[in-house]
C-alpha cells in the first residue's frame, strides 16, 4: 500500500488556543513596588481602622484597606490601566471606548498572606480588577516544584483563573506564579483563587477593584 503523502498546513493558518475574558499579565517598575510597601505598613500599623477582612473572600489575618489612595495610587498606576483600556480596543473587545474614558477605584487593599492561608475562588465587583505582588519568597517556588512532582493540582501560591467548563480540546484555566512585581489585570467578574504554602514565609500583595467612567470623574485614562 502507498504511502500518503503528508501534508504540510499552510503557513498562513491561524491558532487560536484559547479566547474569552482579556486578561494583562505585565510588571511594574520597582519605585512603585517600594512605594505600595511603604503603604502597606503604614496601613498595618492602623490595624483597627483599616482591616479589610470582612469584605474579603481571603482566609487571611492581615488584609488591609489602604485609604485616600487617589492621592498617591492613580497616577503611577494609570499607565497600565491605559494599556489595558487600548487592548480592548485592539483586540476587538465587545466595549466602545470613549476618547475622554476615565476611572477610579472603589478599593485597594494589601494582604500579608501567610502559610496555610489562601484566597477560595470568588470575583470582585467594578469593571476591572487587579493583583500587584510586592513581594514572592523563593522558598514557595521551591515548594511548588517540589509538591509539582506528587500531586496534581495548581501547586502552592498559584494565583489561579477560571472561564468556563473544563472540556476535550479546551483551555478553562490559567495558572500563574507570579514574581515580585507581576501585575495582572482581568474583568472582575473572572473567578479565580489563590493556592495556600507551608513554607514559613510571607507574600505580599495588593489588589484593587476599578470603575471605568464617563468624563466628570477622577483622572483621564488616556493622556
Amino acid at each position: 500500500m502507498a504511502k500518503k503523502k503528508k501534508k504540510e498546513v499552510k503557513e498562513d493558518t491561524l491558532w487560536v488556543p484559547n479566547w474569552g475574558p482579556l486578561l494583562a499579565q505585565t510588571s511594574v517598575d520597582d519605585d512603585l513596588v517600594k512605594l505600595l510597601l511603604k503603604k502597606g505598613k503604614e496601613a498595618k500599623k492602623e490595624k483597627m481602622k483599616q482591616d479589610a477582612r470582612s469584605k474579603l473572600a481571603g482566609m487571611m489575618e492581615n488584609e488591609y484597606d489602604f485609604i485616600e489612595y487617589e492621592k498617591w495610587f492613580y497616577e503611577p498606576f494609570n499607565p497600565y490601566i491605559s494599556s489595558y483600556v487600548q487592548a480592548l480596543e485592539q483586540y476587538g473587545v465587545n466595549f466602545k471606548i470613549s476618547p475622554n474614558l476615565q476611572w477610579d477605584c472603589s478599593s485597594v487593599w494589601i494582604n500579608y498572606q501567610q502559610k496555610n492561608e489562601y484566597n477560595p475562588p470568588h470575583n470582585h465587583s467594578g469593571h476591572l480588577s487587579f493583583v500587584l505582588f510586592l513581594q514572592t519568597p523563593e522558598e514557595i517556588a521551591a515548594e511548588f516544584d517540589e509538591q509539582h512532582k506528587w500531586h496534581n493540582n495548581a501547586g502552592p501560591g498559584m494565583l489561579v483563573f477560571e472561564f468556563g467548563i473544563e472540556l476535550l480540546f479546551s483551555i478553562h484555566r490559567l495558572k500563574i506564579q507570579p514574581k515580585v512585581g507581576d501585575l495582572v489585570i482581568f474583568p472582575a467578574w473572572l473567578p479565580h483563587h489563590v493556592m495556600g504554602f507551608k513554607s514559613d514565609v510571607e507574600r505580599i500583595s495588593v489588589s484593587g477593584n476599578v470603575r471605568l467612567l464617563e468624563p466628570s470623574g477622577p483622572p483621564p485614562i488616556i493622556k
